[in-house]
């Protein structure tokens, strides 16, 4: 484990070293004096909304969790995810829901796997859209309708496990099984939990609320992104969301805690590459309206443990039990 997290952090310093290289650090001090400041008002509102939404689809997947409850363990997730690395957030959030909850901890883990599929596919299918409308050097294009077909498949694969859980589970037996290297029950056992979570959306009426609010996330995320643009910019809406897309593919990558380094690395590129935008502004852009969220879901990630009661000690305690 700890081979990971050096490799995380290299991976950010590299980042932050082709981000920052040939930055004008005088301009980009002007750039932080200049900016629109107001602009943090709606800009908090826009994410107020993305978080009260996301709270809102999580609650359903794991099939009427209190939304409260649901809102307060997001957070205290989020902010461990900003605070320390291998992104235990997700354990974290859903220890607070098996501590606080009729549903396990293992079953709060399958909901959590099955949103962060839900917004890959969101991303991915973005980041092909953008293939049609916004000049992309040839590479990337490629790149993006490849991801396109890859999210494609991952959706295409959800319906059939939906549909045809049990046939999978014997396909990937098989297939485990022919693998000795792998330990094959444990696989099954996530694969069956994994079920579990897609089967807590036990409704037609509850996969259109999924649906639906996975769109007002990114719809809210998009708006975020072009409101915190014009604090720097002429906003723009297809720069704002391929920053956005950008951004959150950087965050996949390993790093630091919260991303840092590739994701402020992919967001400037999105908007240097294709657009031609100022890149001192533009680092100056990335790292106001990243680190800020990351500073505010560190804040909220406080009052959620004090709102369920919880201290980092016994998270750690209800962690070492797991």
């Amino acid at each position: 484990m700890r081979w990971r997290i050096l490799f995380g952090f290299a991976i950010s310093v590299v980042a932050l070293y082709l981000t920052l290289r040939d930055v004008d650090f005088e301009a980009f001090g002007q750039a932080l004096r200049l900016m629109e400041w107001w602009r943090f008002a709606p800009a908090t509102l826009a994410f107020l909304l993305i978080l009260i939404v996301r709270a809102a689809r999580w609650s359903v997947l794991m099939g009427g969790v209190p939304f409260a409850l649901a809102f307060h363990a997001m957070n205290v997730g989020y902010m461990l995810n900003m605070m320390l690395p291998l992104r235990v957030g997700e354990l974290g959030r859903a220890l607070v829901i098996g501590q606080r909850s009729s549903i396990s901890t293992s079953t709060a883990l399958s909901s959590i796997v099955v949103e962060r599929l839900l917004d890959l596919i969101a991303v991915v299918g973005m980041f092909a859209g953008f293939a049609f409308f916004v000049p992309m050097d040839a590479a990337l294009s490629r790149a993006a309708l490849v991801g396109g077909g890859l999210a494609l498949g991952i959706l295409s694969g959800l319906v059939v496990v939906v549909w045809r859980a049990a046939w999978v589970e014997q396909a990937l037996r098989w297939a485990l099984q022919r693998l000795p290297w792998l330990h094959a029950e444990r696989w099954v056992q996530r694969y069956r939990d994994f079920v579990v979570g897609l089967r807590m959306v036990n409704s037609s009426r509850r996969w259109a609320l999924v649906a639906l609010s996975t769109a007002g996330v990114w719809s809210a995320t998009w708006l975020l992104a072009y409101i915190m643009m014009g604090a720097f910019l002429p906003p723009r809406a297809e720069q704002a969301g391929l920053m956005m897309v950008a951004a959150n593919l950087g965050g996949a990558a390993p790093s630091a805690p919260g991303g840092l380094g590739p994701v402020q690395l992919f967001a400037k590129a999105a908007l240097v590459l294709p657009f031609g935008v100022d890149e001192t502004r533009a680092t100056a852009l990335v790292f106001v309206w990243s680190l800020s969220q990351q500073l505010a879901l560190i804040g909220l990630g406080l009052i959620g443990l004090a709102q369920v009661g919880l201290s980092f000690g016994q998270l750690r305690a209800s962690r070492t039990a797991v």
